[in-house]
């Protein structure tokens, strides 16, 4: 593509799957848009803005995609204060995670908050499902002391990281991994009913203004429903894989 003096990136649009590559120099006030193939007179140039979901381009752009393929959910499990093990698990966490982690947007999340992306098959390896939210979930279905002994000994013997391997015991592990699709679960009932939330039709007369925005909450909340059911069909047959062994 030509050279153009200014920000030209500033009017092309995003599409998530675009490989073009933008280069700019502020300083000489010059950009560049190398594009990933050939287009006619009149084509529309796309580049990609980011690998950011809907959550991130509806905040930072003002837009959503019918379809993104970057969509995620942030997920909070807690250990129940009345767990008689919630400080010994409370600390064997802390050595594990750093204290808080940042999204695209700078936000800051605690130990207990995890980023579930869309699993793309029910009989693969779950990658999607992040291998810290399963030793979470490990970890927390513990009722012993020992129970977590063993996992921080078999940490220190291996690569350091805290229970990211299946449970010796088959029955905990199912356990483990059924606590996440029930929470899970909880999370797709609750997009369901907010879903639904979205039907009933928009006044004509604020059709313009509202019915936009309407649509752009439907693409958030598709999208991200989309990546908790790809979680949820996983989970099923992880545990039902295991059951049959």
């Amino acid at each position: 593509m030509g050279e153009h003096k200014g920000r030209i990136y500033d009017f092309l649009n995003h599409d998530g799957a675009a490989e073009a590559i933008v280069l700019s120099d502020e300083d000489k006030k010059f950009s560049e848009v190398i594009s990933d193939r050939d287009y006619a007179p009149g084509d529309q140039v796309f580049i990609r803005y980011g690998k950011f979901s809907n959550a991130t381009l509806l905040l930072d752009f003002g837009f959503t995609l019918p379809y993104n393929i970057y969509d995620e959910v942030w997920i909070r499990v807690n250990i129940p204060h009345h767990d008689p093990l919630c400080a010994k698990k409370l600390e064997l966490l802390c050595t594990d995670r750093t204290p808080a982690i940042e999204d695209d947007n700078g936000f800051s999340f605690s130990l207990d908050t995890f980023t579930i992306k869309e699993v793309k098959s029910a009989k693969g390896k779950g990658r999607g499902i992040p291998q810290s939210l399963r030793a979470f979930a490990r970890i927390l279905c513990s009722t012993s002391s020992q129970e977590l002994d063993d996992l921080a000994l078999e940490a220190v013997e291996n690569d350091g990281r805290l229970a990211r391997s299946p449970l010796k015991n088959k029955s905990r592990e199912i356990e483990a991994h059924q606590f996440l699709l029930s929470h899970v679960t909880h999370l797709i009932e609750e997009y369901d009913v907010a879903i639904k939330a979205l039907d009933p039709p928009v006044p004509t007369d604020m059709s313009e203004i509202l019915a936009p925005r309407k649509q752009m909450a439907h693409d958030l909340l598709a999208g991200e429903l989309r990546v908790l059911k790809s979680a949820s069909e996983w989970l099923k047959n992880y545990c039902a894989m295991l059951s049959k062994s």
